[in-house]
């Protein structure tokens, strides 16, 4: 998805507002607004654009990043990063800084549903010249949308409101019922208009940020497995005109259309999967004289800026991110989870241009794993060291043989484990060229988008700029397990085994749990796992009496969930404050619980 087209799509939607009836008589001829706009399909393709915008996050505010939240909560992560890093320590202990800590990712949500309900409402002031195919697919992902958005509001906050129309209006929050009944009818709405094509056939539509027919299909099941199990139903009533409902077997069978007919397949190598497996083989191929990375069109990895990436078929749906200049869509969440401080111009470095944890590169070291994680996942499993950076591990290497350097209490970095997760973290390739634009990599080290992109050497975007990493919140492995869950059987789960070389195991709820656990590790999907499956009292156990690094000490500490709060994130006080008593807050945050100050 093109940038510029999001940053246009997203301005054009801001000026979508309602305008008197003195106004409307009048012709608008120097701007969009709801008197002109839209008004044809390139109109109606702008608002698309738009709507992906919020799903992005934002640049400068983590916490209004779902996969941010969701990981820092779960029992595999702690709050990390250094001393002045509140933010992060706050949500691991499911505690706030301040009373509108949420409010960002609240805004971002309803400006995403804004845009889908003015889209959906702009149905019949849309000249679309007859192509209904293109109307279909427009509008099916407007519902698609508009249900995702909507999913990850109920399953952070529970209770919120659900307008559907883009008029304002002070409405109370939805019953749980009725709001998982609407989101499942935008659904079934979506599957019914979206394209059904062949992955192969989709020319990047599904990797490159768009919903179709399987993702809206995949999400569907995600929902109808958090709704059943956070509430004990075993179906969902539709909303509205969608009457009926949707079961078990209906879900099973929507999965299933996704692996017999999408064309979707897992990748050949779980490692090809990454972005650092791209960088670590660049140094080693091109030494050696084998070009498998060419001139960085043929990648695999989870940046998704390539033509190689958009063919990978386990990419389901991709929330997309920018690079450089565009520093509005850079994925902070990378960023923010990358070993703090410790690339090359580290006062303790060896300072020979490799960086001390290369190919990996710096960020602010938050959301360091668990102990448990890594000392619980089998030995012989390989995504165990594929998916988790442990500076300790003999095993973990420089491409010349040394064993990387790490240096403790890099810019006063707490909770540190020494292990850090490698699927959304920065990468640098070795390469002979020089810049100096980035002290943070050094001579001879760049990050991964520089090189791709030389162009961008002579800029002034720093180490904080540069990760491009999309986030793929949906792949083709969680289709198999969602299926294998809810079949009781164990195809789906010994598929993504295979992929591996592991050996095949029964069905059991216990192998369920555990392959999610080891195939989804870092993804954002563990903590709603663990609150589904009625199980957050892991949460305390795995993260209590850890022995770590805190501004250079050997500590242990504790970090606590408070089951007051029931895993609900609080409605941000200013929401609760402007509805005049219409919104309640959730259990356990009044302004005067959860308030966090760091204890570093």
């Amino acid at each position: 998805m093109d940038y510029k087209k999001i940053l246009s799509g997203m301005a054009a939607a801001l000026l979508l507002t309602g305008c008197s009836e003195a106004f409307l008589d009048t012709d608008n001829l120097t701007s969009k607004d709801s008197s002109n706009f839209p008004v044809n399909i390139s109109d109606a393709e702008e608002i698309v654009t738009g709507i992906y915008r919020p799903v992005m996050g934002d640049a400068d505010q983590p916490q209004n990043n779902v996969l941010f939240v969701a990981e820092l909560m779960s029992d595999e992560r702690l709050g990390a990063a250094g001393k002045d890093d509140a933010l992060a320590q706050s949500i691991a202990n499911y505690k706030k800084t301040n009373d509108n800590l949420y409010s960002g990712l609240w805004s971002r949500m309803y400006q995403g549903i804004y845009r889908c309900n003015f889209l959906l409402a702009s149905d019949g002031m849309i000249d679309w010249a007859g192509d209904e195919a293109t109307r279909s697919r427009i509008l099916g992902e407007a519902y698609f949308m508009r249900a995702y958005y909507y999913f990850d509001l109920v399953r952070l906050f529970e209770n919120v409101p659900m307008p559907l129309t883009p008029e304002p209006a002070n409405l109370p929050q939805a019953p749980v019922d009725e709001a998982y009944g609407q989101i499942a009818a935008d659904l079934v709405n979506a599957i019914k208009m979206l394209p059904d094509k062949r992955h192969a056939a989709l020319n990047g539509v599904g990797t490159d940020g768009h919903g179709t027919k399987w993702t809206a299909e995949a999400l569907l099941a995600r929902v109808y497995l958090f709704y059943t199990g956070v509430y004990g139903k075993d179906a969902i009533t539709l909303a509205g005109e969608e009457a009926g409902t949707v079961g078990k077997s209906d879900v099973v069978s929507y999965l299933e259309d996704v692996i017999n007919n999408s064309g979707h397949d897992l990748a050949k190598n779980f490692g090809d999967l990454w972005a650092y497996s791209a960088a670590g083989d660049y140094w080693l191929n091109k030494k050696y004289g084998y070009n498998w990375l060419g001139d960085c069109d043929t990648w695999a990895g989870w940046e998704g800026q390539t033509e190689g990436y958009r063919d990978n078929p386990e990419a389901i749906f991709s929330i997309k991110h920018a690079y450089g200049a565009q520093y509005y869509g850079r994925n902070l969440t990378v960023l923010f989870f990358s070993p703090r401080y410790q690339d090359s111009d580290n006062p303790n470095s060896d300072g020979d241009g490799w960086g001390g944890v290369y190919p990996f590169g710096t960020g602010w070291g938050g959301g360091t794993v668990t102990y448990d994680i890594w000392n619980s996942w089998p030995v012989n499993d390989p995504r165990r060291k594929a998916s988790i950076l442990n500076v300790d591990d003999p095993e973990e290497v420089l491409p010349d043989g040394r064993h990387m350097i790490y240096h403790d209490n890099g810019g006063h970095q707490v909770e540190d484990t020494h292990m850090f997760n490698k699927k959304y973290i920065a990468i640098n390739v070795h390469t002979d060229k020089m810049t100096t634009k980035d002290p943070q990599n050094g001579p001879g080290a760049v990050a991964l988008y520089w090189y791709c992109y030389p162009d961008l050497m002579d800029t002034d975007n720093d180490y904080m700029s540069c990760n491009f990493m999309d986030e793929v919140p949906l792949r083709f492995a969680d289709v198999l397990l969602m299926h294998s869950e809810l079949t009781g059987t164990a195809n789906g789960i010994n598929r993504v085994r295979a992929r591996v070389g592991l050996d095949p195991v029964g069905y059991s709820m216990e192998n369920l749990m555990n392959e999610r656990r080891w195939e989804l590790a870092f993804e954002g999907i563990r903590f709603f796992d663990l609150k589904r499956w009625g199980k957050m009292d892991l949460i305390d156990a795995h993260r209590s009496n850890i022995e770590c690094y805190c501004d250079g000490n050997l500590r242990t500490i504790s970090i606590k969930m408070r089951p007051e709060t029931k895993g609900w994130l609080p409605i941000p006080d200013d929401e609760v404050r402007k509805s005049n008593g219409v919104l309640v807050q959730n259990a356990g945050w009044s302004t005067s619980e959860g308030n966090y100050s760091t204890p570093y």
